[in-house]
């Protein structure tokens, strides 16, 4: 990769229902739809910067589960290199995200994998 990005940073997938108004402390709220999707940091900068035209490898961490397939192939089928992602012996990472009617969020991450992201090892040469 000549002139390229990398990214290293974490992926998720994303559980997130939308909600009249987040909830107190101790409250239970009742939502809409529960929704599924991909995110982390990491994971949104990468597929914004393949959006934008950029040569992009992310470098990461997700499970030895299907969800970590998912995210992989998600990723891939973005045009983003996945080729430096760990397949880790920890769950996929996971955030919970509760939006209310305004927009504002509430958002609680089970990292999971994304522990052990790291670059070591990762050949950084064409990188800019």
């Amino acid at each position: 990769m000549t002139g390229g990005v990398l990214v290293l940073g974490s992926v998720n997938v994303d559980v997130t229902v939308v909600l009249e108004h987040l909830p107190r402390p101790g409250q239970t709220v009742s939502g809409g739809v529960l929704r599924r999707g991909h995110g982390g940091k990491g994971g949104n900068q990468a597929v914004a910067a393949a959006r934008a035209g950029a040569a992009v490898r992310f470098v990461g961490a997700v499970g030895r589960d299907a969800d970590g397939d998912e995210v992989l192939a998600v990723l891939a089928g973005e045009g983003v290199d996945v080729g430096a992602v760990t397949r880790a012996d920890a769950p996929t990472g996971t955030a919970l995200i509760c939006v209310d009617a305004a927009g504002e969020n509430q958002i609680a991450v089970a990292p999971g994998a994304n522990r052990h992201a790291s670059a070591h090892g990762v050949d950084l040469a064409g990188v800019a």
